[in-house]
């Protein structure tokens, strides 16, 4: 058991905790602030504050208990100290979680620095676009005040253009001039001067001459009109070329303005393509933040763990803190009191609570081996292992899940048993596989453990990081898939080829019926020889249809007996006549060839003699 002692005067307490002492020295200057000196003993002499020697001074002491004074009564306490104790599994945690944190936060730094940028990009093109949007805004003004001025000319434009349509409407249908009108009347009465024409055609020719001489009043007041519109063509053509002037101008603007408006566009384009890799940076610095406020709470969360665990040292530190301030008001009884009841529950609860004495122990290893003491707190033997083994931290356990799974892909990706191999063997190549996985656990027990003391539950294996597993498992679920689509595609390809030569060999085979058939139709009047052909046709296509009929699984042992028994029979094989040539005469073929032949030379006739004999006689009747 490890304790801090406390020593207190009357007027002072001095507390001593290990090697440091708890409290501090208070020293009574009252009677060198009432002289306004310091003395110095083990001198001759006594100097004053300012330096000078004072000869009321040198006299001797007046009194004998300036010279011999009582010696100060001292009152030592002693507290049991609490040490503070630092899982290695949790440290290595708490290390791996804060280097996970300042890595979220370097990977959000960098993604704000991006953001930054591209918004710096963005003020940059709109500082280029405005003023283009100003140029523009000129560019509109000056084409609407040119607009505005050649609206009064159109006007007057569109004006002259509805009397003219109007005077064209209203002599439609009438003579241009008197002139016209009286040289159409005497063509009128020429004709009907005619003896040639008929009663009825004179009428009608009277009553034209009629209606023309009631439309003169009209022809005159058009010829007025039209005098008065050739006065106004010069004005019109003035007007015109105004408005031609004015619309060159505006095509100019117009085209220097497109001009300003491509500019625009681009850089509104790529406003547009800024504004998205904004709005991606923003969405990825929202999740950055997200795995970094994650990562922040899972370190808080560990860290408070550690307080949790360090909860009695956080205690032990808080009665120290009230004793030093006991002992600088001088409250020896208090300090007394404090000192027996925290002794009294230190050993109720190590009498009491077995788990209590564990973490005691675990706590003061580190201050044992610092003062070379053993475990049990006796001085440790020269030949004795210091107990520094303790405080050693574990390697961090993310390290070993990738490894870990190396044997299973290995064994997926393994081929398949061969089937020459026997069960035996199987199991003879078994056995020291399992003697190397029972020999495993041996080995990794045979590691010196010093914690024995310690729970068992601390030999439990390191946790693999859960982000690390789901994407092993995501990666193993991806090769899988990977693997199943090759091994159906490579089964899709084989029906594909099995239907392809099965389609092949019935067309084969029902052209070998078409022969057959054609065969016997035609052999009517053949001798033997061709009976004997055919036979022998039949008798190959027979065997050949017998060949193409998929065979039935059958072992390799049953397939040597049957060669066996097929070598011993005194049957000839019929592979002899199989393989012979068909003979085939030249009749078989040539009859329907000539056939065909003729049917279709009938049909060109017939055709050519539709196209060029049939349809001209049609068209000209």
């Amino acid at each position: 058991m490890e304790a801090t002692g406390a020593e207190a005067t009357l007027s002072q307490v001095t507390a001593v905790d290990g090697e440091d002492n708890l409290f501090q020295d208070k020293e009574s200057r009252a009677t060198a602030k009432e002289r306004g000196e310091a003395a110095v003993f083990g001198l001759e002499n006594i100097v004053t504050a300012n330096g000078a020697t004072s000869a009321a001074d040198l006299a001797p002491p007046k009194d004998v208990v300036d010279e011999w004074p009582e010696p100060k009564q001292t009152h030592t306490f002693f507290f049991v100290r609490i040490c503070s104790y630092e899982d290695p599994s949790l440290k290595a945690k708490l290390e791996q979680a804060d280097k996970e944190c300042q890595k979220k936060i370097q990977a959000r730094s960098h993604i704000f620095e991006a953001l930054r940028t591209k918004r710096s990009e963005r003020s940059n093109i709109i500082s280029e676009l405005k003023p283009l949007a100003a140029e523009n805004k000129q560019y509109n003004e000056v084409v609407s005040g040119k607009l505005k001025e050649i609206e009064p000319l159109q006007k007057s434009l569109g004006k002259f253009r509805s009397e003219n349509n109007a005077m064209r409407a209203q002599g439609a249908g009438l003579c241009s001039s008197i002139e016209e009108l009286d040289q159409l009347i005497k063509s009128l009465n020429d004709r009907i001067s005619h003896e040639s024409i008929s009663l009825d055609e004179e009428k009608r020719l009277v009553k034209e001459i009629k209606q023309l001489n009631g439309t003169r009043s009209k022809v005159i007041e058009n010829a007025a009109k039209r005098a008065k519109m050739q006065d106004t063509v010069v004005e019109r053509g003035t007007i015109h070329d105004q408005v031609k002037q004015i619309g060159v101008g505006i095509d100019e603007v117009k085209r220097d303005r497109q001009a300003v408006r491509d500019k625009i566009k681009v850089l509104e384009d790529q406003i547009h393509a800024v504004d998205g890799e904004i709005a991606a940076l923003q969405d990825d610095l929202t999740a950055a933040t997200a795995r970094k406020d994650k990562a922040f709470e899972a370190l808080n969360e560990l860290r408070k763990t550690r307080d949790l665990n360090n909860t009695s040292f956080h205690q032990y530190r808080t009665i120290s803190n009230s004793v030093r301030d006991l002992s600088a008001r001088g409250e020896v009884e208090a300090v007394q009191q404090l000192c027996q009841n925290e002794v009294e529950k230190f050993m109720a609860q190590w009498c009491s609570s077995k788990s209590f004495r564990e973490d005691y122990e675990k706590r003061i290893l580190v201050s044992l081996n610092s003062r070379q003491l053993s475990r049990d707190g006796r001085m440790r033997n020269p030949d004795e292992k210091p107990i520094v083994l303790e405080t050693q931290v574990a390697p961090p356990a993310e390290q070993e899940p990738a490894p870990l799974k190396k044997p299973a892909k290995q064994a997926k990706e393994a081929p398949a048993p061969r089937a020459d191999v026997t069960p035996k063997d199987e199991i003879r190549a078994k056995a020291p596989a399992k003697a190397a996985k029972a020999k495993q656990p041996l080995d990794i027990d045979d590691i010196p453990d010093v914690h024995d003391d310690e729970p068992p539950k601390e030999k439990t294996k390191p946790k693999v990081d859960e982000a690390k597993l789901k994407e092993m498992k995501r990666q193993e679920e991806i090769e899988k898939n990977k693997l199943a689509l090759e091994r159906k595609k490579k089964q899709a390809e084989k029906q594909a080829m099995k239907a392809a030569a099965r389609a092949e060999k019935e067309a084969e085979k029902k052209l070998k019926e078409k022969e057959k058939k054609a065969r016997k139709r035609s052999a009517t009047a053949g001798g033997a020889e061709s009976e004997e052909a055919a036979e022998s046709d039949a008798k190959s296509d027979e065997a050949e249809a017998q060949e193409e009929e998929p065979a039935a699984p059958v072992t390799i042992k049953k397939n040597a007996r049957h060669r066996s028994t097929v070598t011993k029979t005194k049957t000839p094989l019929p592979k002899a006549v199989l393989k012979r040539k068909k003979s085939q005469a030249f009749w078989s073929w040539g009859a329907p060839m000539a056939a065909l032949a003729a049917a279709l030379v009938a049909l060109l006739g017939a055709l050519v003699y539709y196209q060029y004999y049939y349809l001209p006689a049609s068209t000209s009747n």
